[in-house]
């Protein structure tokens, strides 16, 4: 990204669905020269063949039924900024060599206008197809992949980035708890491990939209547990990446036969035995609770921000001296 950033060259990120794409295009625009432009975002995928001329060039008053006044296209309005086009696979094969020119001179013509304009942008494309293969084909032009592919970020799927999957559930996890206005959340090593073992088919999308399930299904919880989980990443999670470690970790034997381990995880999600134990034999003073919670959320704090204070401060809200106040109280090492 940082290499992107200080280019000014055309950017094509590639990667599955989900992966992110549109995050690492405005991470390259923000850190950029032109980060107080605008970043403008063409979604290729939705614009049909008939609309995708006026949207991309603008279009002058009167050029088509219903053209009362002038407007301004997208290309026009990245000058100055980024111009993102997302899903740049879908543009259509009759567009390619319009845009081609686009790339090449910063010059275009609004549907219906006498004169030619200019837009001084940035490009950043993202795909999640093989654009060599369409070339091969005759679905994609050649040229264009050229020109697009003058810088190249392949971003992998979120399955094969374990300390990502690690950052951003800890951002998601603080940004949905103040949102919700709930109390920040810890985590115990087990809900780690399950997160770890779930392959995240639907990629950065997927996880983001199950952290937020987790925070409302958790409430007040203090601690994040397996329990919290969709009970399908936890069946998913189980037969993923070394799932005996995820089903071990959460207390429950392998199993063979699908429906027994969701029996199984069921019974997992349910704090108290229901049998044996009566509420004097498993409830503690409230204070003991609160102090054990505690010690548990600073704990994951420091393991999870790997001893960094001033990302542990971010991540839980405390000023570093109350931070400090709480390890001390706790005993737990900064190192």
């Amino acid at each position: 990204i940082a290499q992107a950033a200080n280019s000014e060259a055309n950017t094509l990120i590639t990667g599955e669905t989900g992966t992110g794409k549109e995050l690492f295009a405005r991470a390259i625009h923000e850190n950029s020269t032109r980060a107080d432009g605008p970043f403008v975002v063409v979604d290729c995928s939705i614009l049909t063949e008939t609309l995708i001329e006026s949207v991309l060039f603008g279009h002058a008053k009167g050029a088509f039924t219903g053209a009362e006044k002038k407007s301004e296209g997208l290309i026009r309005q990245a000058h100055g900024g980024t111009l993102f086009l997302d899903e740049v696979g879908e543009l259509p094969f009759s567009m390619q060599k319009a845009f081609l020119r686009v790339l090449q001179e910063r010059r275009f013509r609004p549907v219906g206008a006498k004169e030619e304009e200019s837009s001084d942008f940035r490009l950043v494309a993202a795909t999640n197809k093989d654009l060599q293969s369409m070339a091969a084909s005759g679905r994609f032009r050649s040229d264009l992949l050229f020109r697009l592919h003058t810088m190249h970020i392949a971003i992998p799927p979120l399955r094969d980035r374990d300390e990502d999957i690690r950052e951003l559930t800890l951002y998601y996890t603080h940004f949905f708890c103040r949102k919700y206005n709930v109390p920040l959340k810890g985590f115990s090593p087990e809900f780690f491990d399950f997160m770890l073992e779930y392959d995240w088919p639907g990629n950065v999308r997927e996880l983001v939209n199950t952290v937020e399930n987790i925070v409302v299904r958790a409430g007040l919880d203090p601690t994040l547990y397996p329990k919290h989980l969709p009970p399908e990443i936890r069946i998913r999670a189980m037969g993923g990446r070394g799932g005996k470690k995820a089903a071990m970790g959460n207390g429950l034997p392998l199993a063979e036969d699908a429906e027994q381990n969701i029996g199984e995880l069921r019974m997992s999600t349910t704090s108290v035995p229901r049998d044996s134990a009566s509420p004097d034999d498993t409830l503690i003073p409230f204070d003991d609770y609160k102090r054990q919670t505690e010690k548990t959320f600073f704990q994951n704090l420091m393991a999870v921000c790997h001893a960094d204070i001033r990302q542990a401060c971010e991540i839980s809200g405390l000023g570093k001296q109350s931070l400090y106040r709480y390890l001390r109280i706790h005993g737990i090492s900064t190192r």
